[in-house]
């Protein structure tokens, strides 16, 4: 097979995953309350998939190495499978969590696919090649919460979870039939998101204070992924049919309504429609022109992230105080802006500062400072929720991005001065 048509193949597969990954990312929430959570363990629901996958990464990693890469991603698909039909038919909160953590380990195949692409390509078509995991990422994210919306409005679970099995049934089929074996004898090894990976990227100064914003923004994005949908559900739709009682930190006693969780749902699903199709629209045009030809090296963008973290800080500031639910599509608006500043160019600043014989390493910690966000950010996010009421983890998150933002502006001057450095030695 070419290598085109090999990453035309890692391409459909990936989107698939996070197609399925993004279609319960605005309906766990909704279904942990219908179970009786607290946002606390909605928060968990969340958690534990990130870090089942922070677990699992490296470890499916080194089995790809030593067997190859078609059979590790052929056995993770068959552990999503199983971890959507059981999500499709749970019933309560133990069944909810076994599902996350089944899809959670399986999720681990995506460093998987990255090394596929690796495998495949020469390293100056490596930046190119990555891409096609990062645009099956950003369709993953804008059609996935969508599709969420209108399958847990008309099916509830079930409908989501079988829904979401059949994508992985499909992806299954597409790596056994056009899939071959990618890994070759002293090919290159994929970097997996591993602590010994953050370890290694401290000691770069750049790249240090990268992966100190990436922890930063991830665990303060996640504070409002994680306890959204119950923000939504007991802030815009709560009035008589459905309502958080009093309870412990786990567990609380839910009034609810089928025709109002199905509200939920489909609400939900619209507005993280909207972040990802802005997300996709400013990652895809505005940051490249912000940056433009000045980057890699000028410091542009460390001063574009600044300013995703400002954008990003007022968002949350701001979506406690939001009146009405249509508010909330300015106030989300502002994230997704906000997001898509900052991820981009944050990985591109870890890139470009990062030695050729470390930049393994210093991406694997960045993608491990992400996922120690994505763990910490929900549970801390419902902890907050369930502790101190709505508002307290958009408050908390907009405060850490101040800081963040600080943080930023201090990497501005040293990563224009890292640059000019390596121009006079080149």
């Amino acid at each position: 097979m070419s290598r085109t048509a090999s990453l035309r193949v890692v391409f459909g597969i990936v989107s698939l995953d996070l197609i399925g990954f993004g279609i319960l990312i605005p309906q766990l929430g909704v279904y942990g309350v219908k179970f009786g959570a607290s946002p606390f363990t909605v928060g968990l629901l969340i958690s534990v998939f990130s870090l089942m996958q922070l677990i699992a990464a490296p470890v499916l990693g080194r089995l790809s190495d030593r067997y190859g890469r078609r059979p590790v991603l052929l056995a993770s698909q068959v552990g999503s499978l199983l971890g959507y039909l059981l999500f499709a038919v749970a019933h309560s909160l133990p069944l909810l969590f076994l599902a996350r953590v089944i899809d959670g380990i399986s999720g681990g195949n995506i460093a998987t696919a990255q090394a596929v692409v690796a495998d495949i390509t020469k390293p100056e078509e490596r930046a190119r090649g990555m891409g096609v995991i990062g645009a099956a990422f950003g369709l993953g994210f804008v059609l996935g919460p969508a599709l969420g919306g209108f399958l847990g409005a008309w099916g509830g679970n079930l409908a989501i979870g079988l829904f979401a099995a059949g994508l992985v049934a499909v992806n299954l089929v597409c790596t056994y039939l056009f899939l071959p074996e990618s890994r070759a004898p002293g090919g290159p090894e994929g970097h997996a998101r591993t602590l010994k990976g953050v370890s290694q990227a401290l000691r770069l100064p750049v790249v240090a204070k990268c992966l100190v914003l990436m922890l930063l923004f991830t665990t303060a994005f996640a504070q409002m992924e994680g306890t959204f949908s119950v923000y939504l559900l007991t802030r815009f739709l709560s009035s008589g049919p459905v309502a958080l009682e009093e309870g412990g930190l786990f567990l609380h006693a839910v009034r609810t309504d089928a025709a109002v969780l199905r509200e939920a749902s489909l609400r939900a699903g619209w507005l993280f429609a909207v972040v990802g199709i802005l997300s996709a629209l400013v990652q895809g045009g505005v940051v490249r022109r912000l940056v433009g030809k000045e980057g890699g090296g000028s410091g542009r963008e460390a001063q574009v992230a600044l300013a995703g973290f400002a954008v990003t800080a007022m968002g949350l500031a701001l979506l406690p105080v939001a009146p009405t639910y249509g508010w909330l599509f300015p106030v989300m608006g502002l994230l997704a802006v906000g997001s898509a500043l900052t991820n981009p160019c944050l990985s591109a600043l870890v890139s470009l500062h990062a030695p050729a014989d470390r930049l393994g390493a210093a991406l694997g910690g960045f993608q491990a400072a992400g996922s120690l966000g994505r763990i910490m950010g929900p549970a801390l996010g419902g902890w907050l929720f369930t502790r101190l009421g709505p508002g307290a983890p958009y408050g908390t998150a907009a405060g850490m991005l101040v800081v963040g933002a600080l943080v930023a502006a201090s990497l501005v001057g040293q990563a224009r001065m890292a640059g000019a450095r390596a121009g006079q030695r080149s």
